[in-house]
């Protein structure tokens, strides 16, 4: 009776550790309203960033991201979990992008893909990740591009 009373506490109490961590996780997500062009959204909703896309369902992880300034001229990391396979955010960023100004440079699709895009001073890499029980990552970075510097090569002795 005794061992029977302890095996109930204790699948209670693994019970109540599991709760705690996934209302832990859930607390640094922040939804995002769905973008597909740059001017979809009225300007009440929280949309930190103006000038990608954001798919459907989409929630911002607000530890892992930095976003310095805001809407259309920032610069920094937005780091989001979609419902969309890492295939179908491949191609949904690779269509999306142009339509927010962003000119294609180069892309790679493997088990974690890169694209790279470039819009007047900026540049902009996405990477995208499949996550282990469905849906992807996507993390957005966007910086002020370097100058265009000639590179010089020493030779080598």
């Amino acid at each position: 009776m005794l061992r029977h009373m302890w095996r109930g506490t204790f699948i209670r109490a693994i019970l109540l550790g599991a709760a705690v961590a996934l209302s832990a996780c859930a607390g640094r997500e922040t939804s995002l309203p769905a973008t597909v062009g740059p001017a979809d959204a009225p300007a009440a909703d929280f949309r930190p960033v103006t000038d990608i896309p954001i798919p459907e369902g989409a929630t911002m992880d607000t530890e892992r991201s930095l976003i310095l300034s805001s809407r259309d001229r920032w610069t920094g990391r937005v780091v989001m979990k979609v419902g969309l396979s890492a295939a179908k955010a491949f191609a949904f960023y690779q269509q999306k992008m142009p339509g927010f100004r962003w000119a294609p440079v180069m892309s790679v699709q493997s088990d974690i893909s890169v694209l790279a895009f470039t819009r007047e001073d900026r540049a902009a890499t996405v990477q995208i990740q499949p996550r282990t029980l469905s849906g992807s990552l996507v993390t957005v970075t966007i910086a002020p591009r370097q100058a265009d510097q000639p590179v010089t090569v020493q030779p080598t002795r």
